[in-house]
């Protein structure tokens, strides 16, 4: 299986590459865990304000190239949201902030299994709440 790409990512849908959109891409791409947009503010060194940022992220997200993940403290986490990015549950450090990537649970066909006929799932979100090892040790 292939690595996704920047055109990967848009192939399919109409949204016009520019050149801010394309390193805002590269620089989520790079990325291996849950980020906000000032994450990628602070790491993109092309010269992209903040509030472009923050729309690109969301129309990212409605057109499903991003999944949110969290919003804890005012910000918004997102991840990327391909095949080689399945949904999967997270926790969240209530004392340093840190969201983690737990292992994928296949648990979606037994959800199916107790909705009621006509209901269609367009979204799962899991996610733990408490310390980290590094913070449950301090």
């Amino acid at each position: 299986m292939e690595k996704c790409t920047v055109a990967s990512l848009l192939e399919g849908r109409s949204i016009k590459l520019t050149k801010q959109r394309k390193v805002v891409l590269e620089s989520i791409l790079k990325r291996n865990e849950p980020f906000c947009a000032s994450d990628l503010y602070e790491s993109i060194e092309y010269n992209i304000d903040l509030a472009t940022i923050y729309r690109n992220l969301e129309m990212f997200s409605t057109e499903g190239i991003l999944r949110r993940v969290a919003n804890e403290n005012d910000r918004q986490y997102y991840e990327l949201a391909c095949i080689h990015n399945p949904p999967h549950p997270h926790f969240l450090c209530s004392r340093c902030g840190k969201i983690y990537c737990l292992k994928n649970i296949s648990t979606l066909k037994k959800i199916k299994k107790i909705l009621p006929d006509g209901f269609s799932i367009e979204q799962t979100l899991l996610q733990f709440k408490g310390l980290c090892p590094k913070c449950h040790l301090e």
